[in-house]
């Protein structure tokens, strides 16, 4: 690591906030990020998104990485800063989401409570759940 360079952001270092909207049956949405800490921190890579059932239990959804090349392949963030990735989760036909999305990123993951409604209306299989690159707010 250079001088300039930022740590990956750890769960302490960054709070995020998931916003869903019904869209002809599907959620679209965004996952924001905001660094809570006092340095400057860095969010690698696209977050993985995961439901959870009622209990706080993983449900068998199938998040996909798409692997469109950017550079760089980051954010950096500094105290108080926030960004951004736009998310969505096309169908489901599983048991009953309970609100609440495991976030993962490389320096760790979290627990979101998310604004809007649980799951997907439209029905099908354990259909994908996608997410692009973190950008940063203006």
């Amino acid at each position: 690591m250079t001088d300039t360079d930022a740590p990956e952001a750890g769960p302490d270092d960054v709070a995020f906030s998931l916003s869903w909207l019904a869209e002809d049956g599907a959620l679209r949405g965004s996952l924001e990020a905001r660094n809570v800490s006092e340095h400057r921190v860095r969010l690698s890579g696209k977050p993985q998104l995961t439901p959870l059932d009622a209990e706080g239990n993983p449900l068998e959804t199938v998040s996909i990485m798409t692997l469109e090349l950017r550079l760089p392949g980051y954010v950096e963030l500094g105290p108080g800063e926030s960004a951004t990735s736009q998310v969505g989760w096309a169908a489901w036909d599983g048991p009953a989401a309970g609100g609440t999305v495991r976030v993962q990123w490389p320096g760790g993951q979290a627990d979101v409570p998310a604004a809007g409604p649980p799951q997907p209306s439209a029905t099908g299989p354990a259909t994908n759940l996608w997410s692009s690159w973190f950008e940063g707010d203006v």
